[in-house]
């Protein structure tokens, strides 16, 4: 919060400070990243390598009744929103609806072609926006759009929700991907057929289900994202979360509710045409169960 408020700042000095804090959050990261993989290696030398079945825990109720709470608060939390929410009020529904499908549809094709004729090793910067701190890489955006003039512009914002959107659907497709059995790709190169109608008729009618999960995932992950649309936006385009945000620090209790309940009623929305597209398909083509 210190960082975000300096780099706020109209004076150069405070944006200095703001960056040098940046600067050391990454380091501390750091410092922590190596701080756990450390204890995980030293965790790792105290198990026995022993080889046989795992016995079954002991604990299956209580781990099944902690697994239903999650989708059991949430239902909670929805209704209680229900009850303060204002009626007939729900936000900007259409800008937050406009970014998160055309920059997860924009991602799915990214990482269709990235999957296909990108390079397949030594691309870790892809994931490099679920390691580090947001702060940071927000204000790199920042200052890029102001160098091309881009700032205020919904291109920019656009631009901005794809360095997180991106690299979660690819964390949810690429292993759907990777398991596509070789044989019949060696079969389609049998039969003659070209490395794009591979691409077209064999392996994307595959991933059908994974592409709505992975597009489903992405439209949540835009719809979050706060500190991208209020920065390279210029505070010039409203979004359900900007909006919750901005009234959570003192607004009105009902409208505050109403954002929050039309937040999660859109992306629990996307979330059921997507299980529900992904039920049909596999109901109606054998392989894809």
């Amino acid at each position: 919060m210190l960082a975000w408020q300096w780099l706020s700042q109209g004076d150069e000095q405070q944006q200095a400070k703001g960056m040098l804090l940046c600067l050391l959050l990454l380091m501390l990261l750091a410092a922590l990243a190596a701080l756990g993989y450390g204890l995980w290696k030293a965790w790792r030398r105290t198990i026995p390598n022993l080889a046989g079945t795992r016995p079954r825990s002991p604990l299956v109720l209580p781990e099944r009744a902690l697994g239903g709470l999650l989708p059991a608060c949430g239902i909670l939390c929805a209704a209680v929103l229900l009850m303060l929410a204002q009626g007939g009020d729900v936000g900007p529904v259409g800008t937050s609806l406009s970014f998160g499908l055309l920059s997860s549809l924009i991602a799915l094709i990214v990482i269709f072609l990235w999957l296909e004729w990108g390079p397949q090793r030594g691309a870790a910067w892809v994931w490099s926006p679920l390691a580090l701190p947001a702060l940071p890489l927000v204000t790199g955006q920042y200052f890029i759009a102001l160098r091309l003039g881009l700032d205020g512009h919904y291109a920019a914002v656009l631009w901005s929700h794809l360095l997180w959107v991106l690299p979660w659907m690819l964390l949810v497709l690429q292993p759907a991907w990777r398991r596509i059995d070789p044989r019949l790709i060696l079969t389609a190169r049998t039969l003659g057929w070209r490395r794009a109608k591979i691409f077209l008729l064999l392996k994307c009618p595959l991933l059908v289900r994974p592409a709505l999960l992975a597009f489903a995932t992405g439209f949540s992950v835009s719809m979050a994202q706060y500190m991208p649309t209020l920065w390279l936006g210029a505070g010039r385009f409203a979004t359900l979360t900007t909006e919750t945000v901005a009234l959570s620090s003192g607004g009105s209790i009902p409208v505050l509710a109403s954002r929050a309940l039309g937040l999660l009623l859109v992306t629990g929305t996307v979330f059921g045409l997507a299980a529900l597209i992904s039920r049909l398909a596999g109901r109606y083509r054998q392989g894809l169960r």
